[in-house]
């Protein structure tokens, strides 16, 4: 366009002197160019044929728009009542010097119509399959609208050019490379800024249609073009959300500003939601995190964030196995969230399963390893059965470990004991059970350093240890001893045995427990 501007200054200024040297025509902007050379002019008397717009008239002089020499008509014509401003009139004269002041001596006047009217005629004449001739003829009045400062003019010359632009649009639908030249063009042509718009929004939306389209390109694109992508609230209307996958351009042609935001922002999304599907693993081992990337720039609603987390599921479920403990408890959360509560119970059994595959129960390690896995998923699930698997496995680590690794049988009985089992009279029995047992088991007893009847001695010394003193007494029918402990400032103890006389193989077992006091010192 700059080009253009220059080239028609320099034909100006050629034709000018062309004008001045043979009489030939010129235009106002170049006459004003030159007006330091007006006084010379008139001293030669030299002729001007020129175009401008009535301004206004006073008796026998004229004004013409822009040309501050007032022009004199000749005393023998004749000029119209009814012209109106802004009409153009061709005039033909010279400079006349009056008593040091400068006029313009006119010898004959064309009036001809006003330039709205005249590229309004020419742009009737226009067929609507020649858009670029719109254009052309916009151009064409783009200088004398600058120079004249006519905003109805420019006015006309944007509604033209609008107009051709359009047409334009519609013979380049669909072609990207044609769509985008397009734009270049109206971006330096003024058009407004709804057309503007539209082919900004119809040039995304149609390069995102090509196969294998650079698709960030297009979301940076979007982000630098089309207001409103970043857009939350409102929402965006869910008859806009219908229209949108088959008459997004239709839409936004014909949509207000807040509708043609919400377009921008659906087009964003379904371009940004097509650059985040590329990140997927064609196994789907990240779709939760591709579901987290969706869930935080398009809302916990968005559909594909849940069809995402189905696909992390998926591949889940086949690499059961190999799942760690934290795996597994993100996989029963995330079914949960997604009402497959049905699986969860499944899926932790393949899981116990391959663990007992993976760390046996043939040794210690083995069935330690696979407890914690039973006992963990107990805990996960709240589930009682899981919980007396995991007991059972302990159970027999403790006996794998009470004949190699007495140590080891100790660290595993006292978890048992905090799991509420405690071993007694070579049984594992459970707090409840050891609670129901009566007082005088020999075995509880032995347990809590008590000596009840029924014991024999070596229970006895195991529990209270060798006795102070022990007494015989021995009747035809049976032998008894008593066997005192001392307590020091404290109670004493007698136990008494009895045994069968004739019965020596026979044990003595206690017969009856009594506590003495401490004697007064």
């Amino acid at each position: 366009m700059i080009h253009s501007l220059l080239s028609r200054f320099l034909f100006g200024f050629l034709l000018l002197t062309s004008t001045v040297a043979h009489g030939q025509s010129t235009t106002l902007p170049e006459l004003l160019a030159v007006n330091a050379q007006w006084p010379t002019y008139a001293a030669d008397g030299r002729k001007f044929q020129f175009e401008g717009r009535f301004e206004g008239r006073s008796g026998s002089t004229i004004k013409i728009h822009k040309f501050d020499v007032s022009c004199k008509l000749p005393s023998n014509g004749t000029f119209p009542d009814n012209i109106k401003s802004g009409q153009r009139i061709e005039i033909i004269g010279r400079f006349l010097s009056e008593k040091g002041k400068l006029n313009f001596l006119v010898s004959r006047i064309l009036i001809k119509d006003t330039d709205i009217d005249k590229i309004r005629a020419r742009a009737k004449d226009i067929p609507a399959d020649q858009p670029t001739k719109l254009l052309s003829l916009a151009e064409e009045y783009q200088s004398d609208a600058d120079f004249y400062e006519d905003t109805a003019l420019l006015a006309e010359i944007a509604k033209l050019r609008t107009s051709g632009v359009l047409q334009l649009r519609k013979s380049a639908r669909g072609d990207v490379s044609k769509l985008r030249d397009l734009l270049k063009q109206s971006q330096t042509l003024g058009i407004k800024s709804d057309v503007l718009q539209l082919l900004k929004f119809e040039v995304i939306y149609a390069a995102s249609k090509v196969p294998g389209t650079d698709v960030e390109a297009l979301v940076a694109e979007t982000k630098m073009s089309c207001e409103g992508w970043d857009q939350l609230v409102p929402p965006v209307p869910e008859r806009l959300r219908l229209t949108f996958p088959k008459q997004a351009v239709e839409t936004f042609s014909d949509a207000p500003e807040n509708d043609r935001r919400a377009l921008n922002r659906l087009l964003y999304q379904s371009l940004r939601l097509r650059q985040i599907q590329s990140m997927l693993m064609p196994d789907g081992s990240n779709g939760l995190e591709i579901s987290k990337l969706i869930r935080s720039e398009f809302g916990d609603d968005d559909p594909l964030a849940a069809q995402y987390e189905e696909r992390d599921v998926t591949y889940r479920l086949t690499q059961i196995s190999t799942l760690s403990r934290s795996d597994l408890n993100g996989l029963t959360e995330l079914l949960t969230k997604l009402k497959r509560n049905q699986q969860i119970s499944g899926a932790v059994r393949d899981w116990l399963l391959a663990q007992e595959r993976k760390f046996g129960t043939s040794t210690l390690a083995g069935l330690l390893r696979t407890a914690d896995e039973y006992l963990f998923a107990a805990d996960l699930l709240q589930s009682p059965e899981y919980g007396r698997q995991g007991i059972e496995l302990l159970k027999q680590a403790w006996m794998s470990a009470s004949e190699s690794s007495p140590t080891d049988a100790d660290q595993i009985a006292d978890r048992l004991k905090r799991l509420g089992w405690e071993r007694l009279d070579n049984k594992w029995m459970t707090n409840d059970q050891m609670k129901s047992l009566p007082k005088n088991d020999v075995q509880l007893a032995i347990r809590e350093g008590r000596v009840v009847p029924g014991m024999n001695a070596e229970q006895v010394v195991q529990t209270l240890g060798q006795p102070t003193k022990i007494s015989r007494i021995a009747s035809r029918m049976s032998v008894s001893e008593l066997w005192s402990y001392e307590g020091e400032n404290s109670t004493g103890m007698v136990i008494r045995f009895r045994r069968k006389s004739d019965d020596k193989a026979t044990a003595a077992i206690v017969e009856d427990v009594s506590r003495i006091q401490a004697p007064r010192r």
